[in-house]
């Protein structure tokens, strides 16, 4: 039976003509949990979608000046603007294939911000379908389009009839899915704003950091064994939110005996790789890592602050920027200690910048490398938290375990499943931590940032941070379980992902909000790619002699368009 659409009346949303005048909104970055799309009204459909629009419009008032909008952070991908018209135009694009509405809202948006780009690997043309020369639309316009989107959202909502359930065949799935994309664009547009000069942003208002480190340190991050068993993986269909369709499809796996590190890796325990020369030697890393680290100079983490004046990455008119430059940056950023920012040029420390990599040229002996290294985190250069966990990609994870051993490795996605306890999938809510807002992890944005691996206590098997902090880096290739099914809205979301470029990521990290904080999630990234991601490794014992097999894909690369 249709739901009434009488409701209280609405609070009327002003109309933002720039950026400024979102930073003058009070906004609580708070994320509201997914729903339940079995028994939700029109009132809590409108107030997720009002929480997931304004997460992303707050992310981007951390911007200082409106000319950063239109800046690279990632010479692989498009700048700023992009992203904030993206996510907009999706909701209108995916109501009309729905047949929900007949009139868009402005159709030269709607296909110019509709499809982003993938790079086919690590050293792509920057802005390949672009030439770099492209003249994007004004902050205002963009402004004034999201606006009018938002205006459609509550109109659709207050006249479109509503029969609950919604499923994947229900047209208002389409809503959904605009909602959980834009979640997903604003973890990863965080990613970019913490690869943009510290100088281009401030902190918004309520965005807390976690503290840098606990009473007691983490001490060491043993091993714990995880005897063999049984998983299941796949979302069951008639589970009551939203999914994508990677997640659906079954497959059962037995998993034998293996040992992991309690803890993600820290950054901690990273330093002794960066301390041994682990970026300048070749054996340990893959044919295509190398290639990697030769382009892009690498010789520590991407969110690593140095004063060498380190490539960092950055495309457009920020080319030789570099984030590796504490003096420079310590005038223009704030310094964060303890999660309290403190005065301008607390940066550096035990010496100055040097241009271009350079050696210093008294030729003094090599500082102390824990005094040499900050952590830049989205609006800020921190002291380095060394009981986070690091922040890398895979390339950077995969040569940790071979500079280890050769017995380590990454998890696989089932590994993954064993390590997070013994509740099985099922159609009810109380099966996903995503309907606890109470649960101990540091996910769902409870920090504007990673935390220590020690902060939260460790579940039944015996882990820390199974879900949120930071995503982990698997061993598997992105793939679709047995009864993968693309998705009619969306039928380019995972299946030319599965390509064997493509690397799983789990747990989520703790930007993670909505869908991605679910236990269902698969997510992938490309291995050169930077994502809130860390690792932990796996050993398998001597007596084992079939480890849980590797999902690989062999596959032709299939490009859009």
């Amino acid at each position: 039976m249709p739901v009434s659409s009488k409701q209280a009346e609405p609070e009327v949303v002003e109309r933002p003509r720039s950026l400024q005048t979102l930073r003058e909104r009070k906004f609580e970055f708070r994320s509201l949990v997914p729903l339940d799309l079995r028994c939700c009204n029109r009132r809590q459909i409108r107030a997720y979608f009002e929480n997931t629009y304004d997460f992303n419009e707050h992310l981007f008032s951390g911007l200082t000046d409106e000319q950063y909008i239109y800046k690279c952070p990632d010479r692989l991908r498009l700048p700023l603007i992009f992203y904030f018209g993206h996510t907009a135009s999706l909701y209108v694009n995916k109501l009309v294939l729905a047949g929900l509405i007949d009139k868009r809202v402005n159709r030269h948006f709607e296909t110019l911000f509709e499809t982003g780009v993938d790079e086919m690997s690590w050293d792509d043309t920057e802005n390949y379908r672009l030439g770099g020369c492209f003249k994007w639309p004004s902050v205002t316009k963009v402004m004034e389009y999201r606006h009018a989107v938002r205006e459609m959202i509550y109109a659709f909502l207050d006249q479109e009839p509503l029969d609950l359930p919604i499923t994947s065949d229900h047209p208002w799935w389409s809503l959904f899915m605009g909602m959980e994309h834009e979640r997903i664009h604003f973890e990863t547009s965080s990613v970019l704003f913490r690869q943009l000069p510290v100088r281009f942003l401030k902190r918004p208002e309520n965005w807390k950091y976690a503290p840098l480190s606990m009473d007691e340190p983490a001490g060491p991050n043993e091993f714990v064994c995880v005897p063999s068993g049984k998983v299941t993986m796949g979302k069951p269909r008639k589970f009551p939110s939203y999914g994508w369709d990677n997640e659906y499809g079954n497959l059962d796996v037995d998993v034998p005996e293996f040992e992991a590190n309690k803890y993600l890796v820290t950054n901690r325990e990273f330093l002794e790789f960066v301390k041994e020369g682990g970026y300048q030697r070749q054996d340990l890393w893959t044919e295509e890592g190398w290639k990697w680290i030769k382009f892009r100079q690498a010789t520590h983490p991407t969110f690593w602050v140095c004063d060498e004046g380190c490539q960092s990455g950055c495309g457009g008119d920020l080319a030789s920027y570099s984030h590796c430059n504490l003096a420079r940056e310590g005038q223009n950023g704030t310094a964060v200690e303890n999660g309290t920012a403190v005065e301008n040029g607390t940066a550096v420390e035990n010496g100055t910048a040097v241009e271009n990599g350079a050696a210093e040229s008294n030729g003094a002996e090599e500082r102390n490398l824990e005094h040499k290294f900050k952590y830049r985190a989205i609006f800020d250069v921190l002291e380095m938290p060394w009981d986070w966990p690091v922040d890398v990609n895979y390339h950077e994870a995969k040569a940790f375990c071979t500079w280890k051993g050769p017995q380590y490795r990454l998890p696989t996605e089932a590994e993954h499943h064993r390590m997070r306890g013994n509740v099985p999938p099922s159609e009810d809510p109380q099966c996903d931590p995503v309907y606890d807002a109470d649960r101990l992890a540091n996910i769902n944005l409870k920090f504007g940032s990673s935390s220590p691996v020690n902060m939260y206590p460790p579940n039944s098997m015996g882990f820390h941070d199974t879900f949120g902090n930071v995503w982990e880096w698997c061993e598997d290739q992105f793939n679709g379980l047995p009864g993968f099914k693309t998705d009619y809205l969306y039928e380019d979301y995972s299946s030319p992902f599965f390509d064997g470029r493509h690397t799983m990521i789990m747990g989520a990290s703790f930007i993670s909000t909505g869908a991605a904080a679910s236990r269902f999630v698969r997510s992938t990234f490309r291995r050169h790619f930077f994502q809130h991601c860390g690792f932990r490794l796996v050993r398998s014992p001597d007596s084992a002699h079939d480890p849980t097999p590797v999902r690989l894909c062999r596959a032709e690369v299939f490009v859009l368009g």
